[in-house]
């Protein structure tokens, strides 16, 4: 097991997340963010090993100490109207990061049909959590009256949404945490199930510190492709979704429903033999 240089990974994703924290062990780096206090949006906790691992449908997994990437990001969004596709955005993030991925509807990747990553995003109450300003360095903001010298902006290439955070945009609507595992070091041995993968076993590269700044950079340019309604993100997840155009089995909270995928919607669901799911 290579331990995760934090400093490396702190120093790369400093313009892009508030705060980057780690632990060796927990429960669950979902529920550790869903019930922390005093903490800023663009929080991200990094684990070794998780005893106690979620997943859709209320699914639970885990794996030894260091074999996976595990990470999980606390953000305050406006409004949920579009949370549905921010798992969407998640899985490419991944998809961006390693060659020859793919995403299984919501946001399974897969290589060659075995899964190697799980995500799940989870809404709830803000509590004591709060907008941080943006890392980028504006020579003059002034959030009363929303002045933000122009030239400093165009330099910086500041985003729209994280200038509306920077001048004073509505407060958040609740608490969103997105939480991922890799499959890094697994052996055959330790995959929970029958069809899923490794990096190691894929013969991939099994630098850990290496693919969580790749995949947490490309995280946070998909998020604010998300948080901007950006046409592009749907575009691009049905260019790498698998299941679009297969006969599936969908498993829904209702019953397995069994049909011809026709579409991912805009709102993020799957259409299935002409009706759409979530």
């Amino acid at each position: 097991m290579t331990a995760l240089d934090l400093e490396r990974i702190r120093t790369a994703l400093a313009d892009d997340f508030t705060t980057i924290d780690f632990v060796e062990k927990t429960g669950s780096t979902n529920t550790d963010l869903m019930q922390a206090t005093n903490v800023a949006d663009g929080t991200v906790l990094l684990a070794d090993e998780q005893l106690s691992g979620k997943g859709r449908l209320g699914r639970t997994w885990t794996a030894p100490a260091g074999s996976q990437v595990i990470f999980s990001v606390l953000l305050l969004p406006e409004s949920l109207e579009h949370l549905g596709t921010l798992p969407l955005a998640a899985g490419l993030a991944v998809t961006d990061s390693i060659e020859g991925t793919v995403l299984k509807w919501p946001n399974d990747v897969h290589i060659d049909g075995n899964k190697l990553c799980g995500i799940l995003a989870e809404a709830g109450p803000v509590g004591q959590a709060f907008k941080a300003a943006p890392k980028t360095e504006l020579t003059k903001v002034e959030v009363g009256k929303a002045e933000v010298n122009k030239a400093e902006v165009n330099k910086a290439e500041v985003n729209k949404a994280e200038l509306n955070k920077a001048v004073g945009s509505a407060a958040p609507s609740a608490r969103v945490v997105v939480g991922m595992g890799i499959n890094v070091t697994l052996t055959r041995e330790d995959l929970p199930i029958e069809k899923a993968t490794s990096l190691a076993l894929e013969g991939r590269d099994t630098d850990r510190t290496e693919l969580a700044i790749k995949v947490l950079k490309n995280l946070r340019r998909r998020i604010v492709q998300w948080e901007n309604q950006d046409p592009q993100l749907l575009r691009a997840y049905r260019a790498v979704c698998s299941s679009l155009g297969q006969q599936v089995r969908l498993e829904t909270p209702s019953g397995d429903v069994i049909g011809h995928v026709d579409d991912i919607g805009e709102d993020g669901r799957i259409m299935v033999a002409g009706e759409y799911y979530s």
